[in-house]
């Protein structure tokens, strides 16, 4: 990690995809750049606990303890302006969209981002379950109290929202141009 003397920003020039990085005391995984930002998630467990009242992430435990705890500690190193906001799709995995998308500074991985990134995951396995964002399923089919999750061996299944258990990775978009060195 460097910071520039020009405009104070931290900057990650040597950080690849695929590779961890820390911020402040936190690991963080770095993968492949978007349009919007570049995602990163929490190498490590930042936390236990029960989701929340319901399997919508917006209304969750889980994403009032990361704004609380984890997003001004990530916010005071890399500097807010260097955060994007995350569009985070909470469509069920039966496809049905009861919840309006999360637009949030910290979020949780969705079930198609950790589908679609499930390399780089497999080589940062947890020894414990941890939550996704995405909800199992929502009224009025049966099932609206699941959320799915990840098992340490990296297989996906769903669980009550209510168990107290699970871990949560925060996941977040950082500005791209802290990943460039100044040179670029």
């Amino acid at each position: 990690m460097n910071q520039t003397n020009d405009s104070k920003r931290i900057i990650f020039p040597n950080v690849k995809d695929g590779e961890t990085f820390m911020v402040g005391d936190m690991e963080f995984i770095k993968f492949p750049a978007t349009d919007i930002g570049t995602p990163v998630v929490a190498n490590n467990i930042a936390f236990r606990s029960e989701f929340g009242p319901n399997n919508n992430l917006a209304e969750s435990y889980v994403l009032e303890k990361m704004k609380a705890q984890i997003l001004p500690k990530i916010a005071e190193v890399v500097g807010e302006e260097n955060l994007c906001t995350i569009k985070t799709d909470l469509t069920t995995m039966d496809g049905l969209n009861p919840y309006a998308d999360l637009e949030s500074l910290i979020s949780l991985p969705t079930f198609d981002f950790y589908r679609a990134n499930v390399k780089i995951f497999d080589q940062y396995k947890v020894n414990k379950w941890w939550w996704l964002a995405t909800p199992e399923s929502a009224q009025p089919h049966d099932a609206p109290e699941w959320v799915v999750c990840v098992a340490p061996s990296g297989c996906v299944i769903s669980y009550l929202y209510n168990y107290d258990g699970f871990g949560v990775r925060p996941f977040l978009l950082f500005e791209s141009s802290i990943f460039e060195s100044p040179e670029d």
